[in-house]
């Protein structure tokens, strides 16, 4: 299978953990990828299902697959990032456990990659059962495709299962910093750094279920206290502006601004940054351009000014509410009286 030719070794890291129920499944659409010259390392981290069994089997059948385990949980960015020391490939692409590759996915993307450091792809949404969702990612937000970072600053198109990025991104994007996804991270880094280009094929059949790590058709119950929302946020916009780039100064201000936002209850700085910069950070967004100057208005809003809009607006639909039940209960006592006469 791992013929040497003449065209890029291809990596592809796997983090596994306790993914025995799909695992063969996603195992096997690698094995039949299209691109010969390919080597796949699994780093496992502590599963304690048979999901390191599977693995050893493939190991011992399959040459050019490796795996790598480790002593105790670290987490899915530490894991990749373990996967990744192992990695020798001019290229590397991200794998998850769960999902279904279509054969030609690392064919077309290395194909189609250029001179850009990153490329990704379309993705159909699968339920548990491989069944469709009818979602893909060009559904739910506009794929970017260029190289200004800037469109990666409040939203993310670029899935870590889609991705193949040349290995000159671990020098500027190792180690994966706390704040957001590591996928975030990659794409961030690469669009000011050779660009990031998109691929519109459904290459992946991304299953979505209660223990997948993302969760981008909000199928979870999700409980983010605004403390927590708050301090993630912070943590990222603290992330990038600290990452070199052309735009550092923009990222530094917006820190500085949004840090800021409940000084007034109306942060005109804040608005004026983003409706000036719309068409930049809000690529992503499938929305018209009046929609998105209203978001950025509302968004504008110190938090307790919203917190006062959000509490009239429930106390306004909670009196309507009441009316329209108090009218059903008297035509109920209308129907009961005239059945009783």
């Amino acid at each position: 299978m791992n013929i040497k030719e003449n065209r890029p070794l291809v990596s592809i890291a796997v983090a596994t953990y306790n993914g025995g129920k799909y695992l063969r499944v996603q195992l096997d659409t690698l094995i039949a990828q299209t691109y010969t010259n390919l080597e796949i390392i699994v780093s496992d981290d502590g599963s304690t299902d048979g999901t390191l069994t599977t693995l050893n089997e493939y190991a011992g059948r399959y040459p050019h697959f490796s795996v790598y385990s480790n002593a105790a949980p670290h987490g899915i960015k530490r894991n990749f990032e373990n996967a990744i020391k192992y990695c020798n490939g001019t290229y590397i692409s991200f794998c998850d456990q769960d999902d279904v590759w279509m054969p030609e996915k690392i064919e077309k993307l290395v194909n189609n990659i250029g001179d850009a450091s990153l490329i990704y792809h379309n993705s159909l949404f699968v339920d548990y059962e491989g069944n469709s969702l009818d979602h893909t990612f060009m559904t739910k937000l506009n794929c970017y495709d260029g190289n200004d970072c800037r469109a990666f600053l409040l939203c993310n198109t670029v899935s870590g299962h889609a991705l193949l990025f040349h290995r000159k991104m671990l020098k500027l994007a190792l180690p994966f910093p706390d704040a957001r996804h590591h996928d975030w991270w990659l794409a961030f880094r690469a669009a000011e750094n050779g660009g990031v280009k998109y691929l519109d094929e459904v290459l992946v059949h991304y299953r979505q279920h209660p223990k997948s790590e993302t969760d981008f058709l909000n199928l979870k119950k999700k409980k983010l206290t605004k403390e927590k929302i708050d301090r993630d946020d912070i943590d990222w916009y603290e992330t990038v502006a600290s990452a070199p780039g052309k735009h550092k100064k923009f990222f530094e201000k917006w820190l500085k601004v949004y840090k800021a936002r409940n000084d007034n209850f109306l942060n005109w700085e804040m608005f004026r940054m983003l409706s000036e910069n719309m068409n930049d950070v809000f690529y992503m967004r499938k929305k018209s351009s009046m929609s998105t100057l209203l978001f950025i208005l509302r968004i504008s809003w110190a938090d307790y000014v919203r917190r006062g809009f959000r509490k009239i607006k429930n106390t306004i639909l909670f009196r309507e509410t009441k009316v329209e039940d108090e009218g059903k209960e008297e035509e109920e006592r209308e129907m009961l009286s005239n059945k009783a006469s």
